[in-house]
């Protein structure tokens, strides 16, 4: 009986640092989604919470003599509905309306994704998002304009029209990449509102790109920081329960070692 009893006391303590462990990860996606709520196509974040049952055994005996239930984090997740479209009358400002991402190239020529539309010309004219990666076309090249294009539009399906020269008629100069993903759960954050994956992307179809106009974080601050005070009460009552839990272990060796 002492062994189970013996098992049954750490199991608390174990119970009560795996809800610790969980709430803490907890507090560090919220806190992250706060930080983003101002960040251009930043999708926000939760946690996946479970349940590991363990049977408590005694002597070996295949009876079970009651259940512990520790708490462990399954992994997070990604709110991927739209958030609000914001017009800044800015032609290089891009919404999507639908499914579906832009991408650009990092420093290190790997292609990642994201729906922040912050779109500008660099000074050798090409369109770079707002930290200055090269925004790629539907044939994975760098958009590089002419340094005389003026009146340029962007139509709902990607198309790059402008007046270029002294000329009157329009020139087509490129169309935007817009992709989607077999598995939207694999995409996955690669810090701000960038994204990575390794499944091959798709061609887009089904969405429409607003013009002028940027769409903002899906993050409603006002529900995070309620969430983040909930967490935090929630960590401060599992503190002080792992305190009397161990005053009590030490209140029951005392008690046993002057019975030995």
């Amino acid at each position: 009986m002492s062994g189970l009893t013996g098992l049954n006391m750490s199991s608390t303590g174990l119970v009560l640092l795996s809800s610790q462990m969980t709430l803490m990860r907890s507090v560090d996606i919220v806190a992250n989604n706060i930080a983003n709520a101002s960040t251009t196509g930043f999708k926000r974040e939760g946690i996946q919470f479970d349940t590991y049952i363990q049977h408590a055994m005694s002597g070996g005996n295949s009876a079970s003599n009651g259940n512990t239930n520790f708490v462990y984090d399954r992994g997070t997740y990604r709110d991927t509905s739209a958030g609000s479209v914001t017009s800044t009358g800015n032609p290089l400002d891009l919404a999507i309306q639908g499914k579906g991402y832009f991408q650009v190239q990092n420093a290190q020529g790997v292609t990642q994704f994201t729906r922040d539309g912050a779109f500008h010309l660099d000074n050798q004219g090409q369109i770079v998002s707002s930290s200055g990666m090269p925004v790629l076309s539907d044939g994975g090249q760098a958009i590089i304009l002419p340094d005389d294009a003026r009146d340029i539009t962007i139509s709902g399906d990607g198309f790059i029209t402008a007046q270029v020269g002294t000329g009157s008629a329009r020139a087509q100069l490129g169309k935007l990449g817009v992709v989607t993903f077999d598995n939207d759960e694999a995409v996955v954050p690669a810090g701000g509102s960038l994204l990575t994956t390794t499944q091959t992307p798709t061609p887009s179809t089904g969405n429409s790109i607003m013009q002028g106009a940027i769409e903002n974080s899906n993050v409603n601050s006002i529900t995070e920081m309620t969430d983040l005070i909930r967490i935090q009460r929630s960590y401060e009552q599992a503190t002080n329960l792992v305190g009397q839990e161990n005053s009590r272990l030490s209140d029951a060796i005392d008690k046993l070692s002057q019975t030995s």
